[in-house]
This record gives structure tokens, sequence and C-alpha cells, in this order.
């Protein structure tokens, strides 16, 4: 097994390794050690079945259930798809290519996802990217008088926040019951493993700053926001099959590209989110 860092604030590579086979405690251990330090993970060259998939989600934890049933794998429900022909099936029936702006998966769960992984089996020839940002390095580049700022404050996220730059897809009734509808997180997020700090916002589903006016909230969103998307904290991943790539969603924020001709490319990879802690 070999890592490489990527030329980028976060991330890294790993060769000669596969994820099918059965892997010792202490590959395991190191593999989540390099995790937890660069947050972005690209395992290349797998060729991974449904079940060789699930099996090597559990490395990294339990799985967290798919929010949209529509686009689970028919017989393994724990595996998401994401597709060229994604569809709002409960709304507009439209095509709608899921999470084409800056996201953290599920915030507005009382333990969201720790984190989420992707296996890509078909690609476009070009485009279909997915772009990554290191909440870490931002909050590490922040003035101190803006960290003591924010230490204690936390964030009301929901849903779908009034201030989304894009629509969300629509939920069943069932779904609404089932997975709710909003929480408060700390906008300073301490990693477990480490103890580093992040800054935790997410611009589809934070809806204000707990405590604050709107405006007194939403200058600092806009604030935080702008430092965030600032391109020296971005990663942008080109994808190839076979690509296995996991996110640590405590420490990033990651959006996907509709940039290809969806008619005539084909686009498909497998999903799974893995279980995480409540935010301290």
């Amino acid at each position: 097994m070999k890592l490489t860092p990527f030329d980028a604030p976060l991330g890294a590579e790993i060769t000669g390794i596969n994820l099918a086979d059965d892997l010792t405690a202490e590959t395991i251990e190191e593999l989540n050690a390099y995790w937890a330090q660069y947050l972005v993970l690209c395992i290349r060259n797998q060729n991974l079945a449904p079940l060789d998939f699930l099996k090597a989600g559990r490395i990294f934890g339990d799985p967290f259930e798919q929010l949209y049933g529509q686009f689970n794998h028919p017989d393994y429900p724990d595996i998401g798809l994401l597709t060229h022909q994604d569809g709002d099936t409960v709304g507009s029936g439209k095509r709608k290519i899921r999470g084409t702006s800056w996201h953290t998966d599920a915030s507005y769960f009382e333990c969201p996802p720790a984190g989420t992984m992707l296996l890509a089996l078909e690609i476009p020839k070009g485009g279909g990217d997915t772009d990554f940002m290191s909440t870490r390095a931002a909050y590490e580049a922040l003035p101190s008088r803006t960290k003591q700022q924010i230490s204690q404050l936390k964030a009301i996220h929901v849903y779908e926040s009034s201030r989304s730059p894009r629509k969300l897809i629509k939920r069943s009734q069932d779904q609404v019951e089932k997975f709710g509808e909003q929480t408060k997180h700390p906008i300073v997020r301490t990693h477990p493993a480490n103890g580093c700090k992040s800054i935790f916002l997410n611009p589809i589903r934070v809806e204000s700053v707990d405590g604050l006016t709107r405006d007194e909230s939403n200058k600092i969103l806009d604030d935080l926001h702008d430092h965030l998307f600032q391109p020296e904290f971005h990663y942008r991943h080109k994808w190839n099959v076979g690509d296995f790539l996991i996110w640590d969603n405590r420490s990033i924020l990651h959006q996907a590209n509709d940039d290809y001709d969806w008619r005539s490319q084909r686009r498909l990879l497998y999903r799974i989110m893995v279980k995480g802690e409540r935010p301290f």
C-alpha cells in the first residue's frame, strides 16, 4: 500500500491495495488514520461488486441509511446510485443532478454521517468532476479574533435552508416524518480522532445562527462563506473508473459538477454513507 498526498490542501491517493480482500486490523487502522489526517482518500483501481463495496464501506463505519429510497440500489438499500439520469420523482419529476452546490451530507440529523464514499463505475469523457473544500484548512486560516467570536456559536440546520443556492429534492411525507427537519450544531466542530477543528457549516441547510437576529446571523454566515469559498482551500477530483473515494463530512464540503452532455454520456457511481457522532 502506497500513499501519495495530493498537491492540494487536502486529500491523498492510495494504490497497491484491494478493498475486496480481507484486510488486517493494522491495515484498517492505518486507513482510518489516513482518512482522519487527509480528509479525502482516493483508492485507485478497485473492481468491487455491491457486496464488496459494502464490505469496504465497513472499514470506515456502519452504513448510514440512504435518505432517498428512489435512488437506492434495488438489491442493496445501503447503497445509493448516482447517475446521469437522476430525477426528482417526488417533486417535478425532471432530471435533477444532486449535489451541485457546496454542502456536507445530511447535517440536519442529530448525528450526521461521518463520511461518504463513492465508487466510480462509469464516467463521462469530460466533466462530471467533484469539488472538495477543506473546512479544517479554512478554520486554521481564520484570524484569532474570528475564531474567538464563533467559538461558542451554534447554527440551526434544516432540511432546506431559505438561504440555499439551489432547490433540493422534494421529500415524501414519510421521509419527512422518518428523518426529521432540524437540529443545532456548533459552528466550530472538533474531529474525534485528532482534536482538529473545522468550520461546520452547510450552505444548503444552515438557516441561521442560534440566538442572533437575522441580520447578525446573515453577516456571520456570509463572512464565513466568503472565507470558505476561496480557491486555496479547494481540490477538484477528476474521476477514473475504479476510483473508490471517501471524504470526511466533519471537515469537508463538496459539490458535484453537472457540466457534461448527459444525453450522450453515462455516469454511474455507487454511494455509501457511514454513521457519525453528534458534533461537538
